[in-house]
């Protein structure tokens, strides 16, 4: 193989990296998104205690994934 050929077997694998991080950050931009929805429900509608809890719940699971996703996305840096 020549060093021409080992460059560009380099730079693909540099974009596939590249292209695997986006597809995980577009993952954690749209449950950031969710999480916005969920808190501006909360500001905008009269909620009970219960559905203001599971709310909660649902934004803080949606966190959890975030901060998995993000440890993923590191992994290709």
């Amino acid at each position: 193989m020549t060093e021409q050929e080992q460059v560009k077997e380099q730079l693909q694998e540099q974009l596939e990296k590249v292209k695997q991080r986006l597809q995980i950050l577009d993952m954690i931009e749209e449950k950031l998104c969710q999480m916005k929805e969920l808190a501006q429900r909360v500001i905008d509608e009269d909620l009970t205690d219960v559905e203001i809890q599971e709310i909660n719940h649902e934004v803080k699971n949606l966190g959890e994934q975030v901060k998995l996703l993000d440890r993923e996305a590191t992994q290709f840096s």
